[in-house]
C-alpha cells in the first residue's frame, strides 16, 4: 500500500490552479506535468535522495491546503487545543514528514497511467471529489478518491482516498494515540525526529 500511495502522490502533487479550472483537468495536467518531470529525471531519483525531495517539495506544496490537510488529520478537538504556535510547527513538521515519505516514492514509477472521471461538486461548489484509476500492467486499477476545496480562491486538496482508505484517517489513526501518551511537546519533538 505505501509503495502505491507514494507512485500515486509523486503523480498528483504538482502545478498550480484557479478555482475556475475544473478540479478533474487540473488533476490530470498535474499527472502529465509530473510523469514529464519523473521520466527526465527517473535514472536520478533511483540515487538521489535530494533530487526526489526537491522535487516533491516543488510540486506537492502548491497542490494541497497545507493548513487544512493538517487540520484534518489531528481532527477538531485535537487541533483546538494546540496553540497557534503549536499548530504551524505541527502543519511544518507534517507536511516534511509527507514530503519525506513521498521522495522515497518517486524511483518506483514504472509506466503507470491515471484516468480522471468528471469532478462531483458540493451544492456550495466549493468543494469537490474526483475519482481517478491508476492503471498498472496486469494488475487491477488502483482507485484513488480526491477531495479539493476551493476555499482559498485556488482548488488544494485536502484529501486523497486510496482503494477506500483516507489519508487523513490512517495518518490521524497513527497521531491521536502517540499526541494522548506523549502530551503535544512530546509529540511534536517524536514528529521531528520522525520526519528527518
Amino acid at each position: 500500500m505505501k509503495q502505491i500511495l507514494a507512485i500515486f502522490m509523486l503523480i498528483v502533487f504538482s502545478g498550480n490552479t484557479f478555482a475556475s479550472e475544473s478540479p478533474d483537468l487540473y488533476l490530470e495536467k498535474i499527472a502529465t506535468k509530473m510523469i514529464q518531470a519523473v521520466k527526465k529525471n527517473q535514472s536520478s531519483l533511483k540515487t538521489d535522495k535530494m533530487l526526489a525531495i526537491k522535487l516533491v517539495k516543488k510540486h506537492l506544496l502548491s497542490a494541497i491546503d497545507r493548513n487544512g490537510f493538517a487540520k484534518r488529520t489531528l481532527g477538531k478537538k485535537a487541533w483546538k487545543s494546540l496553540s497557534e504556535a503549536q499548530q504551524q510547527k505541527f502543519v511544518s513538521l507534517f507536511i516534511n514528514l509527507v514530503i519525506g515519505n513521498y521522495a522515497k516514492g518517486l524511483s518506483l514509477y514504472d509506466g503507470q497511467t491515471f484516468q480522471f472521471k468528471k469532478a462531483i461538486f458540493s451544492k456550495s461548489g466549493k468543494s469537490s471529489k474526483v475519482r481517478s484509476s491508476m492503471q498498472q500492467s496486469g494488475t487491477t486499477p488502483v482507485i484513488i478518491d480526491y477531495l479539493l476545496s476551493n476555499k482559498t480562491g485556488s482548488w488544494k486538496i485536502i484529501n486523497i482516498t486510496i482503494e477506500g482508505v483516507s489519508m487523513n484517517k490512517s495518518y490521524k489513526n497513527q497521531f491521536l494515540p502517540r499526541l494522548n501518551e506523549l502530551g503535544i511537546d512530546a509529540f511534536l519533538a517524536d514528529l521531528e525526529k520522525n520526519a528527518q
